[in-house]
């Protein structure tokens, strides 16, 4: 089982990073490789699929969302990567005069371990540096 956890220090309240990523179907508004990210309730799940730039698509259900304490926790439930047993969580809290955000995530690799840890870690990398930037001074 592999753990990968990346944390940013943003220039931004936390409530205001939050009201920019704490809705799970914003996470195309915000991160470089996802072209959409729509919501949808099926059944009494939430469900969101992301549709990455090269077309790729990823099926998620959203497990909790929990605007109080700035954190959402999702898991992949169909994928192109080779993974299995994925659950995340992205979580924002104050952090000096801005705020802290971490995106981390554990699963089990079905090919080169080392492979998809990068991976994982390069999409979680990308996304945050984004942030980072668009409230860098």
């Amino acid at each position: 089982m592999s753990t990968i956890t990346v944390s940013r220090h943003v220039a931004a309240r936390p409530s205001e990073l939050w009201s920019r990523i704490g809705d799970p179907s914003a996470l195309c508004a915000w991160h470089p490789a996802i072209t959409e990210s729509p919501v949808s309730a099926e059944g009494g799940a939430v469900k969101r699929t992301c549709t990455l730039a090269n077309g790729a698509v990823i099926a998620e259900r959203i497990l909790e969302q929990d605007a109080a304490a700035m954190r959402y926790r999702y898991t992949i439930t169909d994928s192109p990567l080779p993974i299995a047993d994925y659950v995340s969580e992205l979580r924002v809290e104050a952090d000096g005069e801005g705020a802290k955000v971490t995106w981390s995530g554990s699963f089990e690799a079905l090919a080169v371990p080392e492979e998809m840890d990068a991976t994982v870690r390069g999409v979680y990398e990308s996304g945050l540096d984004a942030l980072q930037q668009a409230y860098a001074g």
